[in-house]
């Protein structure tokens, strides 16, 4: 279940921190237009132990590890740097003007709710 959701048009962003199979971390899933369905694009799962990304590149489901020291903000920053790319690779419609203008402040709130869910359970 999203802790937060945050919307910029046509794209929905799902903050979550999710335990799954012994691990634990934040969990980020972007869902956007594919012929004009929404749909699963990507899915950034910054577990303790296994952390990973999905991109849903025409219907096949790509896993990537990361190979960083902190997954969670290695994640934030690829989805403020590459956002555009990583959707266009996935097969997502093209967005629209609005959804370029918004981006920069959606992010922007996406990586806010994802730090502050981190720090909620780090306290738990």
């Amino acid at each position: 279940m999203p802790t937060h959701s945050e919307k910029n048009g046509r794209f929905r962003f799902d903050i979550s921190y999710r335990r799954f199979q012994g691990d634990q971390g934040l969990s980020i899933r972007v869902e956007g237009p594919v012929a004009n369905e929404s749909r699963e694009l990507l899915r950034f799962d910054c577990f303790e132990k296994t952390p990973h990304y999905h991109t849903e590149v025409y219907g096949r489901n790509v896993i990537t590890p990361i190979d960083s020291a902190d997954a969670s903000e290695w994640s934030l920053a690829t989805l403020q740097e590459q956002f555009v790319t990583l959707i266009e690779a996935a097969g997502a419609d093209t967005m629209t003007d609005a959804e370029h203008e918004n981006l920069t402040g959606a992010l922007h709130v996406v990586c806010q709710k994802s730090r502050d869910l981190i720090a909620e359970e780090k306290r738990v």
